[in-house]
C-alpha cells in the first residue's frame, strides 16, 4: 500500500472527527439557547422551609420570617452554625434540619435541653412534615412547603 494513500485516509478521519466535534458543539449551543441557559428543573422535588413562629429573645430573627432549607441547616448558640441562637436553652449546636432525598428530617444534636417536634422531645432523627412545629428553648419554628 502507498503512503500517500495511507495519508489520504488520514487526512479525511481527522477532518470527519473535527465535523463531528463542531456538530455536537453546536446542539449543545442550541439546547443552551432554547432553554434560555436554565437547568430542567426536577418539577418531584419538593421545597421546604422554617416559619419563625416566635422569636423568643433573638434579635436576628422576626416573626413570620421563613428561613429556606437548601441542604442543611445547623441551630445553635456559636457562631459557625448557620441559624445562630441568641438563647440560653440552646446549646451550641442544638439541632440541625437537613433535606434527605425528597424528605425533610430534623436531628437533635445531643442536647442538654432538647428539642421537641410538635411538643414532643426529639432522640435522633425525626421526619417532619409541612404544619409540624419545632421548638428549642423560646423560639418556634413552623415547618413549610
Amino acid at each position: 500500500m502507498d503512503l500517500s494513500k495511507l495519508s489520504l485516509i488520514f487526512k479525511i478521519i481527522i477532518i470527519g472527527i473535527i465535523y463531528i466535534i463542531i456538530f455536537l458543539a453546536l446542539r449543545i449551543m442550541y439546547k443552551d439557547i432554547k432553554n434560555g441557559g436554565k437547568r430542567p428543573r426536577n418539577k418531584n422535588r419538593k421545597s421546604f422551609g422554617l416559619e419563625i413562629v416566635s422569636a423568643g429573645n433573638n434579635s436576628n430573627l422576626r416573626k413570620g420570617g421563613v428561613i429556606p432549607i437548601r441542604g442543611e441547616i445547623t441551630i445553635g448558640r456559636k457562631n459557625d452554625n448557620l441559624l445562630i441562637l441568641d438563647d440560653p436553652y440552646a446549646s451550641g449546636y442544638h439541632a440541625r434540619v437537613y433535606m434527605k432525598n425528597n424528605d425533610c428530617i430534623l436531628e437533635d444534636l445531643g442536647s442538654t435541653n432538647g428539642t421537641l417536634l410538635n411538643d414532643q422531645g426529639v432522640k435522633g432523627r425525626q421526619y417532619l412534615n409541612a404544619g409540624d412545629e419545632i421548638r428549642i428553648g423560646s423560639t418556634s419554628f413552623k415547618v413549610i412547603g
